[in-house]
């Protein structure tokens, strides 16, 4: 449904501020879609009205994701009924403050990954629900029109790099495997990047023994893409180096703690530092790299943005670019988002987000995994939308 879309493309010198501005119809086209509303009126819910003041402050309440907290400056805006004067439009503005709603709406029935008492769990530890199989149904139902399921074709015919997004057991050999297919069948992939994270192996469910086929000394998820970049494409994986210039990972990473001095409590040593290795060819000619990010949200491990924020470090993207983002179809939606903030916003680079289907084999098409995924695109883009009006506050 996100390619049915005005694609978000940047003019040469175009300014964040500027494509910050074209962000908020983009988000309201999918947040706001007849399928969401489907989706919401499945549980009782209404979509978000449009200008209207809400009953109490948006932004309170203890519905975000994990430790996050709202700017301070949101409140005075999403709240305000006066017009904006500079920044962001009352338009952008009203889009922002139905998403923060929605998200707000949704977070109680889409969650399954909260856990008791809210701690943290990854996809493959989420709970079940007793959703009848008529409302199974209709919820396939609503994620397939949200753009969940069925896999789309590239927008283009050739990209200046490719960025195959790092998961957990075959999830990088088959999206490795994807992109390894999308080559052969006359798409120009550009320049490739792995983009990984220092996450361990879960043990329950056991993820070592699914993943011994392609990635058998695998410890982590950077492991898992290395492993997977050679698999599908033949490449040699370099001696991976500490980009942050540490030796191991033993200690907590000396540059991150700059930033992170007072989260650091509980956090594994290894989530802190961020590592590189190159890829060449049979000709020892360099195609690459894989990456594994350190972590913005301590003690969790890294998420998709710090990688893209990783990525953006080491390959200096341009104004005008296109990148391919490669992972599974469910989370199309939710990193297209996540790109568009890193990429686009900051970089002008065009983002466009493909990936394979159910039959695969690599996520469960469930009922709790859409709605999942769908909290986790509304979550994305409300981040993104945050992000954009900093930028029209600031500019």
């Amino acid at each position: 449904m996100l390619k049915q879309t005005q694609q978000l493309t940047a003019a040469e010198g175009s300014t964040p501020a500027e494509r910050a501005d074209h962000v908020f119809d983009f988000a309201a086209a999918w947040l706001f879609s007849q399928a969401m509303a489907d989706l919401l009126a499945l549980f009782d819910e209404e979509m978000p009205p449009n200008s209207t003041q809400p009953d109490d402050p948006i932004t309170s309440g203890g519905w975000l994701h994990l430790n996050e907290e709202l700017p301070r400056w949101l409140e005075q805006i999403v709240d305000n009924t006066q017009p904006v004067s500079v920044g962001p439009t009352r338009e952008n503005v009203d889009i922002l403050r139905r998403t923060l709603a929605l998200e707000r709406q949704v977070a109680e029935h889409f969650n399954f990954r909260g856990g008791q008492g809210g701690q943290y769990r990854e996809r493959a530890q989420a709970s079940a629900a007793t959703f009848d199989n008529a409302l199974r149904g209709d919820i396939i139902d609503c994620s397939r029109r949200l753009g969940l399921v069925n896999p789309e074709a590239p927008r283009h015919s050739s990209y200046d790099m490719t960025l195959v997004l790092g998961g957990g057991y075959k999830s990088p050999q088959l999206r490795s495997q994807l992109a390894a297919d999308l080559a052969a069948s006359g798409t120009e992939l550009g320049r490739l990047y792995f983009l990984g994270s220092p996450r361990f192996l879960i043990d329950e469910p056991p993820e070592a023994a699914e993943v011994a086929y392609y990635a058998e000394q695998a410890r982590d998820e950077f492991d898992l893409m290395a492993a997977a970049a050679h698999r599908a494409f033949g490449l040699t994986v370099s001696t991976p180096m500490y980009l942050c210039g540490c030796r191991s990972a033993d200690d907590l990473c000396p540059t991150w703690l700059d930033s992170h001095l007072d989260d650091s409590t509980d956090t594994p040593p290894e989530y802190t530092h961020e590592r590189k290795a190159d890829l060449t060819d049979s000709q020892r000619i360099n195609q690459g790299a894989v990456l594994s990010a350190s972590t913005h949200r301590p003690p969790y491990r890294p998420d998709t943005t710090d990688t893209f924020a990783l990525w953006t470090r080491v390959a200096n993207p341009r104004i005008g670019q296109r990148a391919l983002v490669v992972t599974t179809q469910v989370f199309v939606p939710f990193q297209t988002f996540d790109g568009i903030k890193r990429l686009y916003l900051d970089h002008g680079v065009e983002v466009d987000a493909v990936g394979f289907g159910a039959d695969w084999g690599d996520r469960p098409l469930t009922a709790e995994y859409v709605l999942q995924e769908t909290l986790s695109a509304i979550r994305s883009a409300r981040r993104m939308l945050v992000y954009a009006c900093d930028i029209l506050r600031a500019g």
